[in-house]
């Protein structure tokens, strides 16, 4: 006996169901042009149709504004090939995995979003669309490390099948989750691309199928890692310009912390190596004097001091204090002290906070400048960002008026933070700090005089 919509929402009461509109589904339906074939075309309706409801859905009875990922841009270009769409909530990424099939029994991820760096969520949450009953239901969600321990993985259609057993039914509790320090596990890094060129051609041939399953996984996941290569190929299937023309290289934060840096990118210690630069390698932090252990144990202490909020473990050591302290402080200005605290003590301590810096390759006026990055996971979920600007070419100050300014995701600037570099004393660097939510897109921007340069980033 086949049970009726209303029958299965009284069993599965603590399910997410949601009403469809005539209005809904016109909105969901993609332009025909925008895809090679019937299966990208339904891949697009179906996961449009999931990402408005949901979006809606957390808008109206969470008061969230979720975004999307990667982003708005490619997204769209990803259903040409597999299903699913991403969003960022909580500070997690999720992925929304719609199907119209009516059993339950498990439901199937695409290997895409489970094993490409760029791509890979924390959490997964499978849909069940019914168009003839106008409904969505969304029961449940499993973790990427539940799935990745449980999941059974079909290596010939590169699909993870997780049975329903291991989803957790009330998204009520993907709040509580969230707060995990991580559920998402290590995301293995990809090989390194050749002849990409030859690749995209060959898997650019019309087909009415996708060409996700023409090439090693190794190479296909490599390719779509990158935005740029992924245009290439949107557009050589389809035939028509993406939805943004020409896209930029966006760095992407969260994988750093999980490993994963893109190239260009050093180390400190090998940039320092590179360009000898000994002003950076001082025993001190702004002015305060750390060349011996009694005066490391008094700045410690003066930190600690100023943070009577901050709860401290008895007979704590010092380096232990300052990561303690950088986890619990609410003042962004002392939690990167404590973090410089720790670089000029003992550089190679496994603290929380990564640093990573890039040659700009340009000169500004004249002058050779190098940004760095450095990012902290905070308890809350929530990514402490750091940016500096720092002489390069044998220069030991920066050049006087350097503004080093944080764009939003439109390319306006973000009110307060902006640093300017005086001309008297000189600065060995400038530098801006703000925290962000995962998923978080902004921009970079060096400016001297009428040059400039901007480096894309999301979180």
């Amino acid at each position: 006996m086949k049970l009726s919509q209303a029958n299965l929402s009284q069993i599965y009461s603590e399910h997410l169901w949601l009403e469809l509109s005539d209005s809904d589904l016109e909105l969901a339906r993609p332009n025909p042009k925008n895809y090679s074939n019937d299966t990208g075309r339904n891949y697009a309706f179906f996961n449009r149709l999931c990402l408005n409801a949901f979006l809606h859905w957390c808008q109206e009875n969470l008061e969230l504004a979720p975004s999307v990922f990667p982003n708005e841009e490619v997204l769209p270009m990803l259903w040409e090939f597999f299903t699913g769409c991403g969003i960022n909530l909580y500070g997690k990424r999720l992925v929304l995995i719609p199907t119209d099939a009516i059993d339950m029994a498990d439901f199937a991820v695409p290997q895409e979003w489970v094993d490409i760096p760029n791509l890979a969520a924390d959490y997964y949450l499978p849909v069940r669309i019914d168009i003839e009953n106008r409904s969505l239901h969304f029961w449940g969600f499993v973790s990427r490390r539940t799935l990745k321990a449980k999941a059974d993985f079909d290596s010939i259609y590169r699909l993870y099948y997780v049975e329903g057993d291991w989803v957790i039914p009330n998204l009520e509790m993907l709040e509580g989750a969230s707060n995990l320090r991580d559920e998402k596990g290590q995301v293995a890094p990809l090989v390194t691309l050749s002849n990409v060129e030859d690749l995209i051609a060959q898997l650019s041939e019309p087909s009415p199928y996708s060409p996700r399953l023409k090439a090693k996984f190794e190479k296909w996941g490599a390719l779509l890692n990158e935005s740029r290569w992924l245009q290439q190929l949107y557009e050589g299937r389809t035939g028509c310009p993406s939805h943004k023309k020409d896209l930029a290289v966006v760095f992407n934060l969260s994988m750093w912390l999980d490993g994963i840096v893109e190239a260009g990118w050093q180390t400190f210690d090998e940039w320092f190596n590179t360009n000898k630069m000994p002003a950076f390698r001082a025993k001190q932090v702004r002015g305060i004097e750390l060349e011996t252990p009694e005066k490391v144990k008094r700045a410690v202490r003066q930190l600690r001091n100023s943070q009577s909020d901050v709860d401290f473990p008895t007979d704590i050591e010092d380096r232990e204090a300052l990561v303690h302290l950088l986890q619990h402080t609410h003042d962004e200005t002392v939690r990167w002290k404590a973090v410089e605290y720790l670089w000029t003590i003992d550089p190679n301590y496994p603290n929380p906070a990564l640093r990573r810096v890039m040659d700009l390759g340009v000169q500004l006026m004249g002058h050779p400048i190098a940004l760095m990055i450095a990012v902290l996971r905070k308890l809350d979920g929530r990514i402490a960002v750091l940016l500096r600007a720092y002489p390069m070419g044998g220069q030991t100050k920066l050049p006087p008026d350097l503004q080093l300014i944080a764009l939003d995701e439109n390319g306006d600037p973000i009110p307060r933070l902006e640093a300017v570099s005086r001309s008297q004393p000189l600065d060995d660097y400038i530098a801006l700090y703000f925290t962000a939510d995962v998923g978080d897109r902004f921009s970079v921007c060096l400016t001297l005089e009428d040059t400039s340069i901007t480096e894309q980033f999301v979180v």
